[in-house]
């Protein structure tokens, strides 16, 4: 292969190596950035769930301990007046159930009765000390209590608080709240689907005031509370995933053909015990779009990086080195010939490598002429 081809020739598949290289290498770094993204968005989104469950049960107390200092419930509790407590405390709860979640108002006696229900105020009083341990533990500390706990009216984000007045304490007073808004909230704030699963041992024996659960929605023996997207969550979720979710789980995994991002969050109890797990999903589709892109830019770019170098190569190495020297060759085989006439200045006039060896070829030729010369002399005194 003749010099002209081979060094673009090798100069060419140089670039080709390293444009593939370079492209490989930062389509490499966008993908395990675009997934780092993808695991911090999930970790976020755990923790915005996490936070939004203590604020919830802040919210919760904040609104049982505002009713338990009002002297008109006080005085209610304390004389049994359970019509006056209900006048005084179901108008405003009314409206907290329809705007704010608000599931479940409810007085007790120690250490665990139920006195009145304001949601059900024709239920029976009836014990709960057996499962109602946030009851039991405030009325028998005196001291407030939030979380999550499960009641007769299912599974709630709970404030108790006791009730006292100047005579001494009365009994204690809740206020439960829905997983409804919180769910809703995180769908509004990052797009993520939710879903709650609680233990369905524990549902079916507490909660019996709720209806019976859809087996369609109990996974892993745990039963889907709530979810903002029934289709997404159960599409997302598997009874080996559920009952292995002991702790905050992240996983980026493909469902028919689509990248969904999957945050578990264990739900814990108001005591740290896990009674069921909040499961977070979105399609992560624009991510592995961002990645395609990513590896097309790369491709395209490490294609036009071969074209531009190469030509520039091909241009400068055949421009500037070979036609010079072809056309010394040219010079060297006609002065073989002896046609010694002919001048190389456009050559010599260059201020290069180039320019160098034809000003050297000029000197070789006018040696060449002058020993033709003196050559014609010696024959001629012959």
């Amino acid at each position: 292969m003749q010099l002209r081809f081979k060094v673009p020739f090798l100069v060419t598949l140089v670039v080709l190596v390293t444009a593939v290289f370079l492209a490989l290498s930062s389509y490499q770094s966008a993908l395990q950035s675009i997934d780092a993204a993808g695991k911090q968005e999930l970790k976020t989104t755990a923790t915005l769930i996490q936070n939004s469950i203590q604020e919830q049960s802040s919210k919760a107390l904040a609104r049982a301990d505002l009713i338990s200092h009002l002297p008109s419930i006080q005085q209610a509790f304390r004389t049994n007046n359970r019509n006056q407590l209900l006048d005084t405390i179901l108008p405003s709860f009314t409206v907290q159930k329809d705007r704010f979640g608000v599931t479940e108002g409810q007085f007790h006696l120690a250490p665990a009765t139920s006195y009145l229900r304001v949601f059900a105020p024709d239920a029976p009083q009836e014990d709960l000390s057996s499962f109602r341990e946030m009851v039991v533990m405030t009325n028998r500390k005196q001291e407030p209590q939030s979380g999550v706990e499960i009641g007769r009216r299912g599974l709630g984000i709970r404030g108790v608080v006791p009730v006292s007045d100047t005579q001494g304490p009365i009994g204690s007073f809740e206020v439960a709240l829905d997983f409804k808004p919180l769910l809703e909230a995180l769908k509004n704030v990052t797009g993520f689907e939710g879903g709650v699963f609680v233990d369905e041992v524990l549902m079916s024996t507490i909660a019996t005031l709720t209806s019976k659960a859809d087996p369609e929605r109990i996974i892993g023996g745990l039963r889907n509370q709530d979810s903002t997207n029934w289709q997404v969550i159960r599409s997302l979720v598997s009874p080996d995933l559920l009952t292995k979710a002991n702790d905050v789980t992240l996983k980026i995994e493909n469902i028919n053909g689509i990248d969904y991002g999957i945050a578990l969050v264990p739900l814990l109890d108001f005591k740290g015990k896990k009674i069921g797990v909040i499961v977070a999903g979105r399609n992560f589709q624009s991510l592995t779009s961002q990645a395609r892109a990513v590896l097309v830019n790369n491709i395209v770019l490490a294609i036009l990086q071969v074209i531009v170098l190469t030509g520039t190569v091909w241009v400068l190495f055949n421009g500037l080195l070979m036609r010079p020297i072809l056309a010394l060759d040219n010079l060297i085989a006609n002065t073989a010939r002896d046609d010694v006439f002919i001048t190389v200045d456009n050559l010599s006039a260059r201020r290069d490598e180039v320019g160098q060896i034809a000003k050297s070829f000029e000197l070789l030729q006018k040696r060449f002429t002058d020993m033709k010369k003196e050559l014609g002399l010696l024959r001629n005194n012959a």
